[in-house]
Parts: C-alpha cells; structure tokens; sequence
C-alpha cells in the first residue's frame, strides 16, 4: 500500500512539472501581435498581423529543419548572439521562426553558415483555425479542410498557400498545445 501511495505521489509530481513546463512556456514566448478583425466560429478567427521578419530554411523534415534554425538562435552566428525564441513555428514548404520584436534583416545576427534567409513579411490579414494536441499531416490537411471550406462557404478570398502554425515546443503536454492553419486572405 505504501509503494503504492509512493509511487501515486511521485506520479503526480512529475505531471505538476510537465503541465507547470508547458504553461511556463505558453505565458513566457513572445508572441507576434494582431488584432481580431472577425470570428467566423468559435475555432476560426480573421486576424490583422503587423510586419514581421522570419527566418527561414527548406522544411525536409521537423527535426531536420528545426534545428537549423534553432542553432542560429541559440548562438551559432557569426557574432555568437543568442536570439529569442518566439511562437509559432511556422512550416510550410519552409520551416520559418519569427524574429523577435525590434530585430529585422538589417540589425540581426549574421548566420554562420545555416541554409537559411532572412524575409520581411509584410503587414497582412489572416484566417486562421486552432486546434491542440498533436499536429500528423493527415490531421493538419483536415484542418486546412475545414478552414478552406468555411472560408468558401462565407466566399472570402484567399491568396497563397495555407500554412501551420506551431505555437509549443514538444515536450508541452499534447493537450495544452496550441496549433493552427491558416491562410492569407484578400
């Protein structure tokens, strides 16, 4: 009973940690700014987005590209600067992080040698849908789906391609993740 009680004890802990990890990191991520223009539902949202500036590199795989551009964050630059880590993650045929408020392609770190550019997004309107939990491709194209159809449906216009957006690193707990596609409308 005692092994038991233990065991129940040390297992509650360890989730405490993992849950306190994942909204330590929810609350504690710069996030770019926008303001709501619209809510389609409850999960799809039109957004008014400022300019941003991203990093980008040739998505081949999550991991793969992830730690391109997370090497040139954490201080593998020319100047040996570490860059803040912001959210979302952004991955289409690229895999893109945005760069922290006040930093541009002029003023930022110069890669050392990661394939990787420097783009100015410019100010845009997105509609986005959010979900959690896990993000496997068949449940991101059921998504985009959803999105695409709504969006056809209200017969607002889209321009581009739609894209995911990755809000949680991937230790925070599946069901506090925040995830959503979206698409760049007229």
């Amino acid at each position: 009973m005692k092994i038991q009680t233990i065991s129940f004890i040390i297992a509650g802990a360890l989730f405490a940690l993992w849950m306190g990890w994942g909204l330590f990191l929810i609350y504690s991520t710069e996030r770019p700014p926008y303001q709501v223009v619209d809510r389609l539902s409850s999960g799809i949202e039109i957004r008014q987005y400022q300019e941003q500036t991203w990093i980008s590199t040739t998505h081949h795989s999550d991991d793969s590209s992830f730690l391109v551009l997370a090497s040139y964050i954490f201080g593998s630059n020319v100047e040996g600067e570490k860059v803040a880590m912001t959210a979302p993650v952004i991955t289409d045929s690229k895999m893109s992080f945005i760069l922290p408020a006040g930093i541009s392609k002029d003023n930022a770190p110069t890669p050392d040698g990661q394939a990787m550019d420097f783009t100015t997004v410019p100010a845009r309107r997105l509609a986005t849908l959010q979900f959690s939990w896990l993000t496997p491709p068949e449940r991101v194209e059921k998504k985009t789906a959803e999105l695409l159809a709504a969006l056809q449906e209200r017969e607002i216009a889209t321009q581009g391609r739609p894209f995911l957006m990755r809000y949680n690193d991937p230790w925070t707990p599946p069901f506090l993740r925040r995830n959503e596609v979206a698409i760049e409308i007229e």
